[in-house]
């Protein structure tokens, strides 16, 4: 469902691809620039790109919107919006019941709590649709970044999660990262192009993994890290 609603919120995509004749191709509008082409006999396979400036200048909005339309991108950024920023006040509403009930709460998403206690078994359901599942029993929990963290469960399963690193980080890594150093890492990335008719698997490439926490102010006791509170803006 995370992925369903986060595809309304994707960039469009702008390029058309085709098989096009000679004749074709001189009767492309200026509204397409040819980004990338291939020949196949008399036949061309063709990448466009759409030319946003220059429908803007010659055609208006409502000129760009039509091509946008036809392009057949089904996006619609503030349907993203609107359950994202509704799925946050649930998830707070579940943050004000563990406060209520004198729990810690040590990591937060915008479908998941990690807290120091279950919460009331109501609120609890697997099946059911607007419920929490309890997923982990954890002794222990390394909490980095969003979307970076460590757990050991009570039965001595080790969960990790890392952002941008299809790999796995040992627990001596997030900690580490928790004390603001750069993990110096390695992936393999894959390319393709049309055009060379290629593609390449770069393996051992060099990924730097640095810890960034800028979305609350971290609050430190003798050195360490113990809570966070609000940003304030002062405009």
């Amino acid at each position: 469902m995370n992925s369903m609603y986060g595809r309304f919120g994707m960039h469009p995509t702008l390029t058309l691809h085709g098989i096009y004749t000679t004749k074709e191709m001189n009767k492309i509008t200026p509204a397409w620039v040819v980004q990338n082409t291939i020949n196949i006999g008399e036949l061309s396979l063709v990448t466009l790109l759409l030319n946003e400036n220059w429908i803007l200048e010659n055609q208006g909005v409502e000129g760009l919107i039509k091509h946008l339309t036809n392009l057949g991108n089904n996006t619609n950024v503030a349907i993203a919006a609107a359950v994202t920023a509704h799925s946050r006040m649930i998830i707070n509403q579940f943050k004000l019941l563990a406060l209520s009930l004198n729990r810690k709460i040590f990591y937060s998403d915008t479908d998941s709590l990690v807290l120091d206690g279950p919460l009331p078994e109501e609120h609890l359901d697997s099946e059911t649709l607007g419920k929490l599942k309890l997923e982990h029993t954890i002794e222990e929990g390394i909490f980095v970044m969003p979307k970076v963290y460590y757990l050991k469960t009570t039965e001595g399963k080790e969960v990790t999660k890392c952002k941008g690193f299809p790999g796995k980080l040992s627990r001596a890594q997030y900690l580490e990262l928790l004390e603001g150093r750069t993990q110096h890492l390695e992936v393999t990335k894959w390319s393709r192009s049309l055009k060379e008719s290629f593609v390449k698997i770069e393996r051992n490439r060099p990924y730097d993994l640095t810890f960034s926490f800028n979305k609350r102010q971290q609050v430190f006791e003798q050195s360490r890290w113990v809570d966070t509170k609000p940003l304030i803006l002062n405009t």
